[in-house]
């Protein structure tokens, strides 16, 4: 029992009060996450990191290639084995296929608010042929007696409408549900032989009997296909398709893999951990190489407005998309879709933040620096100088403790970096330790600690895109040094504080070579992207670009989709 100020309060009841607060004193503590509060500020965590705008000159497009694809590959369809039951019987077709095709004359594609879309087709006509069977309940012709022969039939004037809603399936990934079918068949005409039957009045009454019942069991079974097409064999294809998607690769092969026309490709299970002594002109590839994979899945439904479909992905970059990035993308305002371009891109700085942020947890970002990491580090990174400057000259009597020496830099991140996306650049600031070391020059040596400090550097970064790559220069605002230990004479606080002018000039040269190396833009493999171009908004990105598909390869992916989906018709 505790007397305070005439009240007598139990133990047990302050230890009860003091382990409620502690939720509440531990929101008013520092993070020690690593994260600058600049991420966790105007965010929310239903925002998309990138989103995905397929513009109407796109949907056009896309509308006409799709067309001439269908108009190739639909003559190569080798239809399945078909049974039907009719009122007068049963019929089974087997090694059919299309022996001709006329392509519809007239055709569209209709968007609806929130998430429809309507295709419509009229004026097709298609041949078809191959054998059949029937068993026919006629008084004119004999039960046990099967009819056997080969068919060709014309479909003519034939008109399809399909309404289909766009969704986002519970994995993330798109999904398909058909909302509305109807096929409408002008006529049907009907040719047989080979029948095995004498005269022409069975073959006439047969003909009769099919051209009566195949109509409407062709306008039936149509729309029963393409409902089972849609909402069963698509939304299996489409669940398949790969959402995490490793950095090291250029070209994202979805199509292929989801199609089953190439295999998938594992993941690491292991990335090399730890300071590296790297090229500097080569970090952002070998940062690339380490096991950093991408998050597509959608995170809603798509949305149809303005004439366009807009979709909205997750973005986030981490180590094997195991995700858990401790912020969410900012808030944006995107502008209403404007211009004759056929796709926009709009990648938040969520996906460049969520990279430095699981660089800096994997210790990627922890390197070693020598004077074979540049060329501009060649003559810099030695305490004797030969010719022009070097660091031996500028730290005190660096030269003089140790001449003939190499310097070598080991710098770690001490806070995950921070990219943040303003109109027409991009700032950049990294906190992080250095220490500098020298290198023996004989075997009775080993490296040793002459400095070491803490930096702070913000730059601004300006991007563009050349050819297929982005591209960019950087300028250093600030570089701050702090100096923790120096066991160089003469080094204070004050004569090292002045490297970072120095170093300024230096790093943002190092920077803009870093950046003119650029980072290639990652496409889909079949799409060739035509006269992209960027530009910087205030917390995004924005690619607005033309695209091309390659023809022969959507081809593959039809006809790969198709064999699929007729592997489950006419079961």
């Amino acid at each position: 029992m505790i007397v305070l100020n005439g009240l007598c309060i139990n133990k047990t009841a302050i230890y009860f009060i003091l382990l409620s607060l502690i939720p509440q004193i531990a929101t008013y503590l520092p993070s020690h996450d690593g994260v600058s509060p600049l991420l966790k500020t105007n965010t929310n965590s239903k925002n998309a990191g990138v989103y995905m705008r397929l513009m109407p000159t796109g949907l056009a497009y896309l509308r006409e290639v799709g067309m001439r694809v269908v108009n190739d590959e639909i003559l190569r369809i080798q239809l399945p084995t078909m049974r039907e039951s009719i009122d007068t019987g049963r019929v089974s077709i087997r090694k059919a296929y299309v022996s001709k095709y006329w392509a519809p004359t007239e055709y569209s594609l209709d968007l609806s608010p929130p998430n429809m879309f309507t295709w419509s087709m009229s004026k097709m006509h298609i041949r078809a042929a191959g054998d059949f069977e029937a068993n026919m309940n006629s008084p004119l012709l004999l039960p046990s007696m099967p009819i056997r022969g080969q068919f060709e039939t014309l479909l003519g004037h034939v008109s399809m409408t399909i309404s289909v809603k766009i969704e986002k399936s519970p994995l993330g990934t798109p999904a398909v549900r058909t909302e509305f079918c109807k096929t409408e068949v002008g006529y049907v005409d009907l040719n047989v032989r080979d029948t095995g039957v004498i005269t022409d009045f069975f073959i006439n009454a047969f003909k009769a009997f099919i051209i009566a019942n195949f109509k409407p069991m062709v306008e039936g079974r149509v729309c029963q296909m393409v409902k089972k097409v849609v909402d069963g064999n698509m939304n299996n294809f489409l669940s398949t398709m790969p959402l995490q998607v490793p950095l090291s690769e250029n070209s994202v092969n979805i199509l292929e893999q989801t199609f089953g026309l190439a295999p998938r490709k594992p993941l690491s299970r292991f990335g090399d951990v730890g300071a590296r002594n790297f090229t500097l002109n080569e970090f952002i590839n070998n940062l690339r190489q380490k096991n950093l994979v991408m998050d597509f899945q959608l995170i809603r439904d798509p949305l149809i407005s303005y004439g366009v479909i807009d979709m909205f992905a997750k973005g986030e970059i981490s180590w094997k998309g195991l995700g858990k990035t401790p912020f969410d993308p900012p808030n944006v305002r995107l502008p209403p879709p404007n211009g004759i371009h056929m796709a926009e891109f709009y990648g938040t700085d969520y996906i460049a933040n969520s990279l430095l942020y699981h660089a800096y947890k994997q210790k990627y970002m922890d390197m070693v620096i020598g004077p074979e990491s540049s060329p501009q580090l060649k003559t810099l990174l030695v305490t004797t100088c030969d010719t022009g400057f070097c660091i031996g000259e500028f730290l005190g009597t660096l030269s003089k403790q140790y001449p003939d020496r190499e310097v070598e830099v080991h710098y770690s991140a001490s806070k995950a970096p921070v990219m943040i996306f303003v109109q027409n650049r991009a700032r950049f600031r990294i906190h992080g330790k250095m220490n500098l070391l020298l290198r023996p020059v004989n075997n009775s040596q080993v490296k040793t600690v002459i400095i070491r400090a803490e930096s702070v550097m913000t730059s601004n970064i300006n991007l563009r895109i050349s050819g297929m790559r982005i591209t960019g220069n950087a300028s250093v605002e600030k570089l701050d040094f702090k100096l923790l230990e120096s066991r160089i004479q003469d080094v204070d606080q004050a004569s090292f504080g002045d490297l970072g002018l120095f170093g300024a000039e230096f790093l943002e040269h190092l920077l803009t070579d870093i950046l003119q190396v650029g980072i290639m833009i990652p496409t889909m493999k079949g799409v060739v992207l035509r006269n992209p171009k960027l530009s910087l908004h205030d917390r995004y990105v924005k690619v607005e670009t033309f695209f091309k598909l390659d023809e022969g390869f959507a081809g593959q992916v039809v006809e790969g989709a198709v064999r699929q989906t007729l592997n489950n018709i006419g079961r």
